[in-house]
C-alpha cells in the first residue's frame, strides 16, 4: 500500500538568503528563456503546493480536502507543521489519506511562518508552484484556472486572481460571500499597497530563487511578490475566484496585529527608494493607520494627496475596519 510521506525536521532549509534575511534573486539571464518555455510547454506539469500550518489542524484539514478536490490531479501537497502543540488530529488524518502526492513534516521547533513557507519551497519538486494558507480554501478549479494560463509566464513574474471572502465559519454556496475582485496590475497600484493578495502561481525556480524574507514579522508576501515582480516583469491577472479567504473563523492566526506595524515598516525601509512621492505619501499613510496613531494637521499635510484625504475621512464612516 501506498502511503502519504510524514516525518519530523529538526533543521530549516535557509538557502539564497542574504544577511539581512531577504533573499537572493537570480538575474533573468537570456539563456534562463529557453528553460521557461520548455517547462511552460509540458502537457501535464506537476504542481507543487506548499501550506504552513501551526495549531490549525480542523481548518488545515479542510483546506487539505479542498487540494483534493482539484480538478487537475497532477500535484504535490507539502504541508509543515511548524511544531504546533496539538498536531496528532491533523498528522492521522494525512496518514490515513496513504496517497503519496502529500508530504506532512513537523518540525522540532517553531521558526515562524517565513520559514516553514521557505522550507517547503525549498522541497519543491513542481514545474510550477502555489500556496495555500491553512485557514483558507481552494475551488475545485483553482489549479486548472491557472494552468491554463501558465503560458503568460513567459512574460510575467506570476499569476494571481480574485478571491471570495467568508466570514462565518461555513457556507453552502457561493452566493453567500463576498466577491474580493483585485484590479489589473500595474506598478504605480502596486508601489502604494499589496494589490495582488496572499496567494500566486509561479515557475517553481523562480520562487525558490526568491523566497519569503524572515526577518519581516508582517508584509512578507507583499515583499516576496514585489521582489518576484522586479526580477521577472508584471504580474498577470486571471479574473476568476477560486480561493476562499476565511476573516472571521476565530481561531490564532499565524501573524498577529501587534506585529503588523513592524512588518509593514520593514517592508516601506527595504523598498521606499523605489517608490514615487505619491506612493511614499500612501505607504506613510497605512503605517499611521496601522499604529492606531493620531495624526496632527501638520502630518496630515505633510501626507497630503487627494487619496489619502479620502482614506482620512473614511476613518470616521463606517469603512473604519476596511482594509486600505
Amino acid at each position: 500500500m501506498t502511503q502519504s510521506h510524514i516525518r519530523h525536521s529538526g533543521s530549516i532549509s535557509a538557502e539564497f538568503t542574504r544577511d539581512d534575511g531577504s533573499a537572493t534573486p537570480l538575474a533573468h539571464q537570456p539563456e534562463a528563456d529557453k528553460t521557461t518555455s520548455d517547462n511552460i510547454a509540458q502537457t501535464s506539469p506537476l504542481i507543487t503546493v506548499y501550506m504552513p500550518t501551526w495549531n490549525r489542524e480542523k481548518l488545515a484539514i479542510r483546506a487539505i480536502q479542498s487540494i483534493l478536490r482539484q480538478d487537475y490531479e497532477c500535484w504535490q501537497l507539502i504541508i509543515v507543521d511548524d511544531c504546533s502543540p496539538s498536531f496528532a488530529t491533523l498528522s492521522e488524518y494525512v496518514a490515513s489519506l496513504a496517497d503519496p502526492r502529500i508530504t506532512y513534516v513537523r518540525n522540532d521547533y517553531n521558526s515562524g511562518a517565513c520559514a516553514v513557507r521557505n522550507q517547503a519551497i525549498n522541497m519543491a519538486q513542481g514545474t510550477f508552484i502555489a500556496g495555500i494558507d491553512d485557514d483558507d480554501e481552494w475551488l475545485p478549479n483553482r489549479l486548472s484556472s491557472f494552468l491554463q494560463q501558465r503560458h503568460k509566464l513567459q512574460q510575467h513574474a506570476f499569476l494571481y486572481a480574485d478571491d471570495y471572502l467568508c466570514d462565518k465559519p461555513q457556507f453552502t454556496s457561493l452566493q453567500e460571500l463576498h466577491l474580493y475582485p483585485k484590479p489589473a496590475f500595474t506598478q504605480n497600484l502596486f508601489n502604494k499597497k499589496n494589490i495582488v493578495g496572499n496567494q500566486v502561481f509561479t515557475l517553481t525556480e523562480r520562487l525558490q530563487n526568491t523566497l519569503f524574507d524572515a526577518q519581516l514579522s508582517a508584509a512578507q508576501d507583499y515583499d516576496a511578490f514585489y521582489r518576484l515582480a522586479e526580477i521577472w516583469g508584471a504580474p498577470y491577472k486571471v479574473s476568476q475566484a477560486t480561493q476562499i479567504l476565511y476573516v472571521n473563523h476565530g481561531e490564532a492566526r499565524i501573524t498577529g496585529s501587534r506585529k503588523k506595524f513592524s512588518g509593514y515598516y520593514g517592508f516601506y525601509k527595504k523598498h521606499k527608494n523605489k517608490f514615487d512621492a505619491a506612493s511614499k505619501k500612501y505607504q506613510l499613510f497605512t503605517l499611521y493607520y496601522i499604529r492606531n496613531k493620531p495624526m496632527s494637521v501638520r502630518t496630515l499635510m505633510a501626507l497630503f494627496t487627494l487619496r489619502n484625504v479620502k482614506r482620512y475621512l473614511m476613518l470616521f464612516s463606517g469603512f473604519r475596519k476596511r482594509k486600505f
